[in-house]
């Protein structure tokens, strides 16, 4: 036979029968019913009003008295509960999980991502440290570079732009940034002749390299190099920049003939 719409679906309804013994009497059935309207209740094939009997799990007691009989009591099961069971290893697909259902409260207390593998974070997301560092943190998350090739001069002894800068924004007020530093050619000029380096950070110095380069001689040249580790406990444009100036001597010069000088600035995870 044909159906429209889905095809009807049969189940079990258990029936049991007992024999009437003319008291108000107490019967046991197979199953324990979730209340009395999920039976049907007859005596010498009347139907009974849930008035008639009580329950306590799987013990029916009438209300009144039963007339003696065989078989003349009878209960049906109006269906009964499934147990659906635990399901079986590896058969729960991604598709039967509801979006967002698993929380942080349900994944284990450390995940192990194995080789091979790979964890993906998007664009975007922010990974939050609210533990103590467990050596997943210290990385590197981002590094910007800047150069500079122009000779700079200065006879003064104020410090002054060099012109070398760059600029990074931290992901998280608990980052810290690494300064690295190479001037390529730092020259000065006099007897004696001497310079210094400074870093600044938004235009205010937070390392002061003093006698950077000095000598009794009339000139002296070597590499200008500052390494730092900044906490700017920042999440906002942070520009670095090299500044220097004449110690002593005539003239003090950065990217000596036009030589490329580097900055780098890597933020490293808090």
């Amino acid at each position: 036979m044909s159906y429209i719409g889905k095809e009807p679906q049969f189940t079990q309804y258990p029936s049991k029968f007992f024999n009437g013994d003319g008291t108000a009497m107490t019967v046991t059935l197979d199953y324990s019913p979730p209340n009395a309207a999920a039976l049907l209740v007859f005596i010498d094939g009347v139907r009974q009003d849930t008035s008639a009997y009580t329950l306590s799990g799987t013990s029916l007691t009438f209300t009144g008295t039963v007339p003696s009989g065989t078989n003349n009591v009878q209960v049906v099961h109006l269906g009964l509960t499934q147990d659906v069971g635990v399901p079986s290893d590896d058969t729960i697909s991604t598709a039967k999980i509801q979006d967002d259902a698993v929380t942080s409260a349900k994944l284990a207390n450390s995940l192990n991502i194995t080789s091979g593998n790979s964890l993906t974070i998007d664009s975007g997301a922010t990974i939050t440290n609210n533990g103590t560092n467990g050596g997943g943190f210290g990385k590197v998350l981002q590094v910007v570079q800047g150069t500079y090739a122009t000779q700079t001069s200065t006879s003064g002894t104020t410090y002054v732009t060099s012109n070398l800068s760059a600029s990074i924004t931290p992901s998280s007020t608990s980052n810290k940034v690494l300064v690295l530093i190479h001037i390529n050619s730092f020259y000065a000029t006099g007897s004696p002749a001497g310079a210094h380096l400074a870093l600044y950070r938004d235009g205010s110095p937070i390392v002061d390299v003093a006698d950077s380069i000095y000598s009794q001689a009339n000139h002296i040249s070597a590499a200008g190099v500052i390494t730092h580790l900044d906490s700017p406990s920042s999440t906002s444009s942070l520009s670095y920049e090299v500044y220097f100036k004449k110690n002593t001597g005539t003239n003090a010069f950065v990217h000596y003939s036009n030589r490329q000088s580097n900055i780098v600035l890597l933020e490293i995870a808090g």
